[in-house]
């Protein structure tokens, strides 16, 4: 038994020995911290900017809130000169006293839910989108606001004044 187990053990060694590594200047094994601190760290880049943006089609006017030159948009308004309404599409639902025609259906591209409806273009709730740049909206946490003081308010303005609605 001793015949196969000091072999064994001697060959062990000889293996640890092997796989520990050695600084070259100072002949000593690094630090767990050395060896974290030479990893590469891959950072994460930043998250992109969520703003109003405004497009025209034709006569339909789009206020969408979203990232700029993308599909990532969290809600969406539309409108045209000559309706009542302002029809409203996101991933949130848009929170206003005269919503109709609310539905809540599954998006076929990502599988979550889209929620759609349409909001008298005198309510409150745009009236204060006009004046403050934010829309109160419900998510699946809760309430809360898209936009900021400091979002684009020439695509609000421009957005107001194609549907026939001008304000601020």
């Amino acid at each position: 038994m001793l015949k196969i187990l000091i072999p064994a053990v001697a060959a062990l060694g000889l293996v640890a020995h092997a796989a520990q590594s050695y600084t070259a200047e100072e002949g000593v094994a690094p630090t767990l911290l050395d060896s974290v601190a030479a990893a590469p760290v891959e950072i994460a880049p930043p998250a992109p900017a969520l703003d109003w943006h405004f497009h025209k089609e034709g006569d339909t006017a789009k206020l969408a809130y979203g990232v700029a030159n993308s599909d990532q948009l969290v809600l969406m308004l539309t409108c045209t000169a000559g309706d009542d309404t302002v029809a409203t599409l996101g991933s949130v639902r848009a929170v206003a006293e005269t919503a109709s025609d609310e539905q809540s259906f599954e998006d076929p591209m990502t599988g979550g839910v889209l929620h759609e409806a349409a909001i008298d273009k005198a309510d409150s709730a745009l009236n204060a989108l006009a004046a403050t740049g934010t829309m109160t909206v419900e998510t699946a946490n809760g309430m809360t606001a898209l936009g900021s003081p400091a979002s684009d308010k020439a695509a609000v303005k421009a957005f107001f004044a194609s549907c026939g609605t001008p304000r601020g």
